[in-house]
């Protein structure tokens, strides 16, 4: 009878142990984590440096737009007149 009622006690014990230690763990571990994310995004490849790819980007958005001729050109300010949607917004105009 002793060893009937031991096997639960303990393993209440240990059950209830667990769950108290579990959240510092869990909460060690996302501080880790967030930590490290924060640092690659602040340090990462693409927020600066060589990789750079919006600047790239819009280095040769800009080389497109410098060389157009005179009716792409009246043709690009035509169709992008009203922002990128191509269409006017006309429930604001009301």
């Amino acid at each position: 009878m002793n060893r009937s009622i031991l096997k639960p006690i303990i393993a209440g014990v240990l059950i209830g142990a667990a769950l108290f230690f579990i959240p510092f763990f869990v909460l060690r571990v996302v501080t880790v984590v967030l930590i490290v994310g924060l640092l690659f995004r602040l340090f990462g490849r693409r927020s600066w440096g060589p990789g750079n790819r919006r600047q790239e980007r819009f280095t040769r958005f800009a080389d497109k737009v410098r060389n157009m001729t005179d009716e792409e050109y009246a043709q690009f300010k035509e169709r992008f007149q009203y922002g990128c949607g191509g269409h006017r917004n006309t429930t604001a105009a009301q």
